[in-house]
């Protein structure tokens, strides 16, 4: 049987380092050897921890590099297909959302990933996309 295969976005990803029993726990039953980030989301925790005051810089990034140790860092598909027919899907419908969540929707169908956000009215426009919260 085929396991499936998990794209954390950023904000499972803070929750994860704030150590957030619920998540922790979706996390054990999936494994982390089943679990990925996005380059994008590497990206954005490193600004999170750049834009902290800067007596807390070096704690937050600390914590940072403790949970990105268990991912590995998908990079962008070269191939920016999907991110292009996302995105134009979007407008047409009227439904904005940030380059950077279309960035990670299209790396996880390219994938054949299921993405985990806490940002599931976003994530939902997209038509295909799997989509699960591990916050509630």
């Amino acid at each position: 049987m085929k396991k499936n295969r998990y794209i954390l976005d950023t904000n499972i990803l803070i929750e994860l380092i704030r150590e957030n029993p619920v998540v922790l726990e979706c996390l054990r039953k999936v494994g982390t050897e089943n679990c990925c980030m996005s380059v994008i989301s590497s990206h954005e925790l490193h600004y999170g921890a750049y834009h902290a005051p800067y007596h807390y810089q070096k704690q937050e990034l600390i914590r940072i590099r403790k949970v990105m140790r268990h991912f590995p860092v998908i990079p962008l598909p070269e191939d920016g297909s999907d991110f292009g027919r996302i995105k134009a899907n979007l407008i047409k419908r009227g439904l904005i959302i940030d380059d950077f969540d279309i960035s990670i929707a299209g790396t996880a169908m390219k994938e054949g990933m299921i993405i985990v956000t806490d940002n599931i009215r976003h994530f939902a426009r997209i038509e295909g996309l799997h989509v699960e919260n591990w916050t509630s």
